[in-house]
């Protein structure tokens, strides 16, 4: 059953690895509910934190895009990372992003079992979350074990299709002139009376909205002309999502007739397709959030999982974790470890009564915290990178400096100051998760391992 460790070549195109990247995002669940979040922090001006954080993250994506034309690895940051600044460098961005995707799978577990609850709910069925939360995990499990050809198909199937439900919302409330048949207008996109620094913390938070593009890399080994298709990926997958974000918090903000409202709704799309379409449509709604999520805790668990194969296949833990399934060629091993994992992770959750939408914002926060870190170390990787091999054009050296400068005050805007309760224990499990993959480094074994992988072998030689 167990084979070499191979990943199947060629077998994914641009559409499967785009919605890999577009899935993980999962754009058509967030602005079911995060537009709402936005207005109650930025008021009218969501859309514009939208749009600016679209481009902040279109900036952060050139270190990815830089280094994902020279190296197709399904290690992504662990090659990208440990080729420019060393094999140490590379394994703790991985180590990072690893904890980033295992992190947003059991949270989406969460999520998408709050919607089918709501479901329930309505249907007069008291059934407790975490049932639906171990349904959606095996569901994950069984669908990331098949050829990655079916997996990234069917992220693109389900994704699709809820883009499609969520855009005849927009078209209606559109069609209709918005709140009152006169809202039409510009004004979302301006600042108003909003502080710039206010709309710098809606930036940070629409920030993560858009984390997880860089999923398709993990694809590199899988996919066709990865050199091409996986830059042109990521851009792409950032585009969707970022446009469906900004377009969707505009017709949901001029849906109503203030930001107060909106900000008062606790998912207002379902309520905006409940009155400009019909009150079935809000139903429907919901079902599009859950077959969004569907596609993003299976993009999120096949990140993971080859993340970590190639982590073990480059000496980070037993050979076990780099098996290949011999008919799927899909990792195995790691798969088992992937699953235990963010199963685990959303079980204090489950134990201690804590909502399924809390346990998602929990999880999801700590993810965040993590992804940040790993985007500037990119950056700086994908500069030094670029200084090394004389690829330091004057508009490379100023966009990635951009990117250093825009994930800076990111993590300065996240971190400082610290977040009131409960929230502060998202970063404190954040860093607590990176000192335990410094230390992890200062085992000899694993610094030799990883020190005589071919991966840096090769830089050494460079």
């Amino acid at each position: 059953m167990l084979d070499s460790p191979s990943l199947r070549a060629n077998s994914v195109r641009f559409a499967g690895a785009t919605a890999s990247a577009v899935g993980i995002q999962a754009p058509t669940a967030g602005v079911t509910f995060l537009p709402a979040i936005m207005a109650a922090i930025v008021g009218q001006a969501g859309p514009l934190a939208f749009l600016l954080a679209l481009l902040a993250m279109l900036l952060v994506s050139y270190a990815f895009v830089v280094l994902a034309a020279d190296f197709a690895s399904a290690g992504s940051v662990f090659a990208f990372n440990g080729r420019a600044l060393g094999y140490g460098y590379g394994f703790l961005s991985a180590w990072m992003l690893l904890g980033v995707y295992i992190a947003y799978s059991s949270s989406i577990y969460a999520s998408n079992a709050n919607f089918v609850e709501s479901l329930a709910g309505s249907a007069h069925m008291a059934i407790p979350w975490p049932v639906f939360a171990f349904l959606f995990w095996a569901l994950a499990l069984v669908l990331a074990y098949r050829r990655i050809s079916v997996s990234t198909m069917v992220i693109f199937a389900l994704e699709g299709v809820a883009i499609v439900l969520v855009l005849i919302v927009a078209a209606a409330v559109l069609l209709r002139g918005g709140s009152g048949g006169h809202a039409l207008s510009a004004a979302p996109f301006t600042l108003g009376a909003v502080p710039g620094a206010t709309i710098g913390l809606g930036v940070i938070f629409a920030f993560t909205g858009f984390s997880g593009f860089e999923v398709s890399a993990t694809l590199g080994e899988e996919t066709s002309r990865p050199r091409r298709v996986i830059p042109a990926s990521m851009i792409a997958a950032l585009l969707v999502s970022g446009g469906i974000y900004v377009l969707l918090s505009w017709v949901e903000t001029i849906a109503y007739p203030n930001a107060g409202s909106l900000a008062h709704q606790a998912v207002p799309l379902v309520d905006v397709a409940g009155r400009y379409v019909t009150p079935a449509m809000g139903t429907i709604i919901n079902v599009a959030a859950l077959i969004s999520g569907i596609g993003a805790q299976l993009a999120t668990v096949n990140g993971a999982n080859r993340l970590l194969f190639a982590l073990a296949r480059d000496g980070f833990g037993p050979r076990w974790l780099a098996t290949v399934n011999r008919r799927q060629r899909s990792p195995a091993g790691a798969l088992a470890v992937v699953g235990v994992a963010s199963i685990v992770a959303t079980m204090p959750f489950m134990l201690n009564g804590t909502t399924p939408i809390d346990a998602f914002f929990y999880l999801a926060t700590y993810g965040a915290d993590l992804i940040i870190i790993a985007y500037l170390l990119t950056a700086l990787a994908a500069l030094t990178w670029s200084v090394r091999r004389g690829r330091a054009t004057p508009r490379r050296v100023i966009g990635l400096v951009a990117a250093i400068a825009v994930m800076a005050y990111i993590i300065k805007g996240t971190v400082y100051p610290i977040p009131a309760a409960p929230f502060d224990l998202c970063i404190y499990a954040a860093a607590i998760t990176i000192a335990i993959g410094a230390a992890l480094l200062l085992l000899p074994r694993l610094r030799l391992n990883l020190s005589r992988s071919p991966l840096f072998a090769i830089a050494r030689a460079d």
